[in-house]
């Protein structure tokens, strides 16, 4: 779970504003939701997770690849809003919760966690790299921005601890952020 001074930042943030980083109208944001649907693919997946959803941007887009797909996210006001915008989506559930002690008993054939690993220590890191081994049955996509985070760590260092549990993965480097692909058997 995010350190109680990020979660506070966090919670500053979405009690300002639905959409803090401008998910919905930024060109950077849009660009980074296409790499990363490009990543995940076509689908259709089976039951999908997003953990971090923020304000449903992604998960509105990537819904439409999914049979079911629950998103996650552990600061109320995002979650507020991801259920405005996800509502009319009968196959999403939206869920209250930190990764990785708060992870929902399924199998997900697709992880999503775009933006999120830099919140987590490495021990929580490593703990959710063996929730994913013991859960995951097909692809988990890693988005992370690879400028300074102001948090302990940076994308580079969050990848590499989740590679550690996972293995080897497939990165695309973008300007800004890069996107990881780890390819779970399933």
């Amino acid at each position: 779970m995010p350190r109680k001074d990020t979660l506070d930042h966090l919670t500053r943030l979405y009690s300002a504003s639905d959409d803090p980083w401008d998910h919905r109208t930024s060109a950077y944001e849009a660009g980074k939701y296409a790499a990363t649907l490009a990543a995940i693919g076509p689908g259709p997946f089976r039951e999908a997770l997003e953990i971090g959803c923020g304000n449903g941007t992604l998960a509105r887009q990537l819904a439409l690849r999914c049979t079911r797909l629950t998103v996650m996210d552990c600061i109320p006001a995002a979650l507020q809003a991801a259920r405005q915008v996800l509502a009319p989506l009968a196959q999403v559930t939206v869920i209250e919760g930190a990764a990785p002690q708060d992870l929902p008993r399924l199998d997900p054939d697709l992880v999503v966690l775009s933006e999120v690993l830099y919140f987590l220590t490495p021990d929580e890191i490593a703990d959710l790299g063996r929730w994913l081994r013991d859960h995951a049955t097909g692809p988990v996509i890693a988005v992370n921005w690879t400028g300074p985070t102001d948090e302990a760590l940076d994308g580079a260092s969050a990848v590499a601890l989740l590679a550690e549990a996972l293995g080897p993965g497939t990165t695309d480097h973008h300007e800004g952020f890069r996107v990881d692909r780890f390819d779970l058997p399933g």
